[in-house]
């Protein structure tokens, strides 16, 4: 059973790869990978060992592969056809002059960002659902989490999202989502890679207070609350100043969404394990 799960789910990622080169998500293939791995090495060991159940791994590193691979997945399968519906799900448009999410007005079918980690959290907790499900559910999560820290993710739909503002940056052009999703990352990881694992003096022996669904409104808030702060440059050409602070706000913005990814998979995953968390 466990070799035919891995022989189906890795025919399913390749799949995906072979329709053709997957598009440019929020933070690229570092971004969600780090998010990822942090996330899980952060949960409490009864959540940790319940998504190794899931990945079907029995390793340390069978599970830092598995974690790579589910994570980054929901990219590779955004131009397969009985995907299609899915694209909305990796952002949600909020209004310029209202910065609160509501449901009715941004995401009347339910395919947003926000839904979808609400969705998807909620699957990964269904235990009658098969692996093959809960895999999905996992990978659609671990992805989702960290496609809503990246606040262009949560922009304007008159721009829709930085992907219609074009900028310059090292006399190049590009679009401001561009820069944010790969241009800024690819060029500081290539310059000095973090290590993808957190020091285990940092990984607390909890996630956190238990996490609760209306914990996704405020992060969208809060993410689009950086838009309007943080996201666009002065001018259309990019300094230097613009770009370190960009970058250490994505740093930021990959810590946290770990640290909140872990608290989703302690709450439903183990809730027995982070329900003293403090």
């Amino acid at each position: 059973m466990r070799m035919n799960t891995q022989v189906l789910l890795t025919a399913a990622l390749f799949a995906g790869l072979a329709v053709g080169a997957p598009p440019l998500g929020a933070w690229g293939w570092a971004g969600h990978v780090t998010i990822g791995k942090d996330a899980v090495a952060r949960a409490s060991p009864a959540a940790r060992g319940a998504v190794m159940d899931i990945l079907d791994v029995r390793s340390a590193a069978e599970l830092e592969r598995a974690v790579e691979q589910a994570c980054f997945w929901p990219d590779t399968v955004d131009d397969a056809p009985e995907w299609a519906w899915a694209d909305p799900l990796h952002y949600v448009n909020l209004p310029r002059a209202n910065g609160h999410y509501d449901r009715q007005r941004d995401c009347p079918d339910g395919l947003c960002i926000t839904e979808g980690i609400l969705k998807y959290a909620a699957e990964l907790g269904e235990h009658e659902l098969g692996r093959e499900r809960r895999w999905q559910a996992f990978a659609w999560l671990c992805h989702l989490v960290g496609d809503l820290h990246q606040p262009l993710h949560t922009g304007f739909r008159d721009d829709r999202g930085g992907n219609r503002y074009e900028v310059r940056y090292r006399g190049q052009p590009y679009n401001l989502h561009e820069f944010w999703d790969r241009v800024l990352v690819d060029e500081r990881l290539a310059a000095s890679p973090p290590p993808l694992d957190p020091p285990a003096a940092e990984t607390p022996a909890c996630a956190s207070v238990p996490w609760q669904a209306a914990d996704v409104i405020a992060w969208t808030e809060e993410s689009h609350a950086l838009v309007l702060s943080s996201s666009y440059p002065p001018g259309r050409e990019i300094d230097e100043a613009f770009a370190d602070r960009s970058w250490a706000l994505v740093q930021s913005q990959w810590r946290t969404a770990a640290r909140r990814l872990a608290a989703i998979l302690d709450t439903v995953l183990a809730p027995e394990s982070s329900a003293g968390c403090e």
